[in-house]
């Protein structure tokens, strides 16, 4: 069976296939279109491009893709949607690099062209951009595409394109058709065996009912992209993303929520990082042994005093240090869980659920401006030791009364959100005490101060008609559940998503998720949106924080006029229950003076 439609591959003289990378996001874009025959965006979708193959059989017309400098006549030229803002030297794959699936799905499609076109397969005739100018002697600007595989980024461009082509010649034999779907795996949970679980696409799946089934966990809901979970032992509950590993399984549009229970128990699954997350416990692949442990105790620190880190997802070496230790520039004394100093390469590959050591005699330094960074993470969580409590400014502001101050039954959300929102206040000249307060108090409100990064999802009654709104500017079908609430603020629909994607420089209209996954985000949006009144128009901080008067209550304009409503099991109004978490929030400030 063909990857590739039959109706893409016209009869043509085509003599060679030319690999590429686009260089920008996981989509398509129009250009990308016109330049190559076939793209392959992020989750492995064929898009066809605005040429024929047949176009390229000559170019004296000048209507072709025009895919390869002075190598177009000809050439059939595919692309994978990624690696925007990568770097060559040092290595750096940007926000959106390459995968294993569009890798993979690029060997499919070669090796169909070649089947079809009758072409061979050596290193003049199916090769990478970064190939041509040394196999073929033409001369190219500066081309690597795709010659660097982001999961093994030490292999040499030859190596990769030797490795590429050794694919390509198994898939037109036939081999790979009937693999499955990943490699097992041997994975426990604090000891306790779970069967299942598999590795794939450079991630590691445990199934759900070996959860169920074998730990006794409860499967209290579940939707398309969202369960809820109740592990056995514990009273609060946590939320997972489903995940279907077989090609042919999805959940059909309309289920009821007992039928995707029953399809999620029978052939769903988990990422062990995202449980391992979600349940705060470091997490060791070992890849000679076939092993996964989530919540294996790790290996003894170093004598000297230390702190131990779970890294979280988003979390970077500078950011820790700078949480930690009051600056990035002090990640080199971070260790890790063998209590050896980090070098730039060990560095790069920190992955959530490690451990990372942080001195904790080491006094951190007095802050300066908070550096807004597109890296800053999560916050890491507490430490698996009790250590002596050391505040964390940040320019005047102690972070960690902060979170403090917030919910109890939040606080473990505060811990990650908190720090990143302050420094984004800072960043933004959000520095007036009172603003502050009521920026945590409004995160606090939307989103559970970051424990709902996105808006769950039923439909409700009310979710269904966020489908077409136009005052939302959902006008696709489907905008309405894409462009859910996200982020601390829960931004909704598709004109918001349009407006901060432009304000932000981030292409957050087709990647909405950036939003609730990179806390830096998040955090601008909220922050500068109650600052500039980007919600609701004249609605902006400094009309009810003027430095004389805190109007805490009518404040609850600058994100909604709902102040009014009580909420059940409330009994009082919204702008007075989110004026008290305010308050609650700058008296911690003022306990510090």
């Amino acid at each position: 069976m063909n990857t590739v439609d039959t109706s893409w591959m016209p009869a043509a003289n085509m003599k060679r296939i030319i690999c590429h990378w686009t260089a920008g996001a996981h989509r398509a874009s129009p250009l990308e279109k016109k330049s190559y025959h076939i793209v392959i965006e992020g989750d492995g979708t064929l898009v066809r491009g605005l040429h024929s193959i047949k176009d390229n059989e000559s170019t004296r017309d000048g209507n072709y893709a025009a895919h390869t400098l002075g190598c177009n006549t000809g050439s059939i030229g595919i692309s994978v949607c990624c690696m925007a803002g990568a770097q060559e030297h040092p290595f750096d794959p940007g926000n959106f690099p390459m995968t294993e699936v569009q890798w993979r799905k690029m060997a499919e499609v070669a090796a169909d062209l070649c089947k079809t076109y009758n072409i061979p397969v050596t290193p003049t005739t199916v090769l990478g951009h970064g190939e041509v100018q040394r196999n073929l002697n033409i001369k190219q600007k500066g081309k690597w595409d795709p010659m660097v595989l982001t999961w093994e980024s030490e292999l040499s461009p030859s190596q990769v394109g030797n490795r590429f082509r050794e694919l390509v010649k198994a898939f037109i034999q036939g081999a790979g058709e009937d693999e499955t779907q990943g490699a097992n795996v041997q994975a426990s949970i604090n000891g306790a065996h779970l069967t299942g679980s598999l590795v794939a696409n450079e991630e590691a799946y445990l199934k759900v009912s070996s959860l169920t089934e074998g730990l006794g966990w409860m499967l209290l809901n579940a939707s398309a992209d969202s369960m809820v979970v109740l592990p056995a032992g514990r009273e609060d509950v946590i939320y997972l993303t489903p995940e279907f590993l077989e090609p042919t399984v999805s959940i059909p549009g309309g289920s009821e929520e007992a039928e995707i229970v029953s399809l999620v128990l029978e052939k769903g699954y988990v990422l062990a990082s995202q449980l391992a997350e979600e349940l705060n416990l470091p997490i060791a692949f070992d890849g000679n042994a076939d092993t996964l442990a989530i919540g294996v105790a790790a290996a003894p620190a170093p004598a000297a005093a230390t702190t131990r880190i779970v890294v979280k997802s988003g979390d970077t070496l500078s950011a820790i240090a700078a949480r930690h230790l009051g600056s990035g520039r002090r990640w080199k004394e971070l260790l890790d869980v063998d209590g050896n100093p980090f070098d730039d390469k060990k560095a790069r590959k920190i992955k959530p659920g490690d451990l990372v050591l942080v001195p904790t005699a080491a006094a951190p330094p007095t802050a300066g401006p908070a550096a807004r960074s597109p890296a800053e993470p999560a916050a890491a969580p507490a430490p698996a030791e009790p250590a002596p409590k050391a505040p964390r400014p940040v320019s005047g502001f102690d972070v960690d009364s902060l979170i403090d101050a917030a919910n109890p039954a939040l606080r473990k959300f505060a811990k990650v959100s908190i720090p990143v929102i302050v420094a984004e206040c800072v960043a933004s000249g959000v520095t007036n005490p009172a603003q502050v307060a009521y920026v945590l108090a409004t995160s606090e409100h939307e989103s559970l101060a970051g424990k709902f990064m996105s808006e769950l999802w039923g439909p409700t009654a009310a979710q269904r008609k966020y489908e077409g709104r136009k005052d939302l500017g959902n006008t696709q079908k489907g905008d309405g559940f894409r462009f859910r609430g996200r982020g601390y603020v829960q931004v909704t629909g598709r004109a918001n998503y349009e407006t901060w994607g432009k304000r932000l420089r981030e292409d957050i209209v087709n990647h909405p998720d950036l939003v609730s996954s990179r806390p830096e985000i998040a955090a601008t949006i909220l922050v500068q949106g109650m600052k500039d009144g980007a919600f609701r128009g004249k609605h902006k901080l400094a009309n009810y924080f003027d430095g004389v008067t805190n109007d805490f209550r009518s404040a609850r304009e600058i994100i909604n006029g709902d102040k009014v409503i009580v909420d059940r099991g409330q009994s009082l109004d919204r702008g007075t229950r989110i004026a008290n978490m305010a308050q609650r929030y700058l008296a911690a400030m003022s306990s510090d003076t």
